[in-house]
């Protein structure tokens, strides 16, 4: 590291906005600014974005950092960058989209996905032999809900003909910026995973052949892979005088969101745990090898490093039940602390509201697109406070449930968890969640930067400063452990006995409702 390059600059791009921030080799943050951009709803399960809008977010949020920090225009030794994953942008061989980006939340291809795994002798959906075929190559298999790139490559391929004949490659979010920043078309090995057209097994960890051809779609349209912390390529002239940037600086292959959230916890070792809370929620533990448990959604993807395994337990609403409340309630977009004493005033009973934070359906442990959120035992005794702490609990209580086979594979059954996110940031939710899930529960400094942290230690090994990951973990500084109450602890253990068992109760209903397409609506 020469002394007039001291600085790294991280990117972590969410479903809303994205977060930039530049630090320093011990982790210190010299600016931070955030900027978002759309999400748009065409027709009923169709969930897009505009790539042009993460780069004009992209250009936005680092001219604020230099206005913050003016000296640090000439210092910066290497960028990162983190995305949300399993977005589809298909482009032309220049890098242009031909169309809006397909999101992770988009659920068109639904039908698709359900032909694609589905046949006789089935397993939760899914034909025994394709399933185990799947799981053999890449440890999981495709969820059929649709939310993953394979089937909306297909209903590409299949219902737009027009874009599909003019497709160069099919990228994430994050290989989409890293080809605008480089000109290179690579994705890193977890983005590339989660597409299931990839050989996930130890020692092979390249695109399948055989998957690709069961699928019907062609290799050369997918991009070469590469580690999160190699320099896939330097900043052109072009994209650096959109930035405001010098051009030349080393670009790291980055990271998608879930390893992104490991890395930035600071604790990367194998077997470490944590907890994203932010507008999705997921568990995730470093493994040194595979694991999966197809009937509750939960498996492992390939880290972005191309070493070890990333054991994932997702869920699909967290913060954002909290913003649905508030909305609803009728507080302001940043009235988090007037929401949040409201509920930690409400008095709590054992028949008081349950809420299931199921708005966009669920993925763990069970993978159903269909059903949809609610409360439970609402009355005309229910007040605004109980309802606001029905929130909170119920994103709690849905992480316990989904902690319970994330565990069992995991083998760190009572270990302490670490917590990111902008959830983290609540001294109030985070007691909540040691309280339902029995653990100690760790929060790190900055919580809500632990994407963009990331992404900067992808950078700051990229630029030589550290040798891997895991000797990056410096720049992650750890913060409170809320330990669990007994006497909360037991009241939410009771609660969530019924918790756990009212998804069965209420899903033939919803399997009934959604075959007419209403629930659909509300996404």
């Amino acid at each position: 590291m020469v002394a007039d390059t001291d600085l790294v600059l991280g990117y972590d791009f969410g479903t809303s906005s994205v977060k930039a921030a530049i630090f320093a080799p011990d982790g210190t943050v010299h600016a931070v600014t955030a900027c978002s951009y759309p999400v748009y709803y065409p027709q009923s399960g169709w969930v897009e974005q505009n790539p042009e809008d993460w780069w004009h977010a992209m250009c936005v949020a680092t001219r604020q950092l230099l206005e913050q920090c003016p000296w640090s225009a000439g210092r910066i030794a290497a960028i990162g960058m983190a995305a949300q994953m399993c977005g589809v942008v298909p482009v032309d061989r220049h890098g242009q989209s031909l169309s809006n980006c397909l999101t992770w939340m988009d659920t068109r291809s639904a039908d698709i996905a359900r032909e694609l795994m589905g046949g006789a002798i089935s397993i939760h959906g899914y034909n025994a032999v394709k399933l185990a075929y799947w799981i053999w190559l890449t440890g999981g298999a495709p969820n059929l809900s649709g939310k993953d790139p394979i089937s909306k490559y297909l209903w590409l391929k299949q219902q737009r003909p027009d874009i599909w004949g003019r497709v160069h490659k099919l990228l994430d979010v994050k290989d989409y910026l890293l080809h605008r920043c480089t000109g290179r078309f690579a994705a890193t090995y977890d983005n590339a995973h989660l597409t299931w057209l990839f050989d996930a097994r130890s020692g092979r960890k390249y695109w399948s052949d055989a998957l690709l051809g069961r699928a019907g779609l062609d290799g050369a349209l997918l991009p070469e892979v590469v580690r999160a912390t190699d320099i896939a390529g330097a900043l052109t002239t072009a994209a650096a005088a959109d930035l405001g940037l010098r051009a030349g600086i080393p670009v790291a292959g980055g990271l998608g969101d879930l390893s992104a959230a490991a890395v930035g916890a600071g604790n990367p070792a194998d077997g470490s745990l944590h907890l994203y809370i932010g507008t999705s929620a997921w568990f995730g533990a470093m493994l040194g090898k595979s694991r999966v448990d197809p009937l509750t959604a939960t498996g492992s993807i390939c880290f972005a490093d191309g070493r070890d395994y990333l054991l994932i337990a997702t869920q699909e609403c967290a913060g954002a039940s909290i913003r649905w409340g508030m909305e609803t309630l009728g507080f302001g977009p940043d009235a988090f602390p007037a929401f949040e004493e409201m509920a930690a005033g409400a008095v709590r009973t054992r028949d008081m509201a349950m809420f299931f934070p199921w708005f966009a359906g669920e993925r763990v442990p069970i993978d159903d697109e269909r059903i949809r959120g609610g409360f439970g035992n609402l009355s005309l005794a229910t007040d605004r406070a109980q309802v606001a702490f029905a929130l909170y609990e119920g994103v709690a209580l849905n992480a316990r449930w989904a902690m319970r086979p994330f565990d069992r594979l995991s083998g760190r059954g009572g270990q302490t968890i670490r917590i990111v996110g902008g959830g983290a940031r609540s001294r109030f939710w985070t007691q909540i969640f040691a309280d339902v899930l029995g653990r100690p529960v760790q929060r790190v400094d900055a919580p809500e930067l632990c994407g963009a942290r990331g992404s900067a230690m992808a950078a700051a090994v990229a630029a030589g400063w550290y040798a891997d990951l895991q000797s990056a973990a410096v720049m992650t500084h750890e913060g409170e452990t809320m330990h669990p109450d007994p006497a909360a602890s037991a009241f939410h253990s009771e609660r969530f006995d019924n918790f756990a068992t009212f998804y069965g109760r209420v899903r033939p209903w919803y399997w009934r409702y959604g075959a007419m397409g209403s629930p659909a609506q509300a996404d």
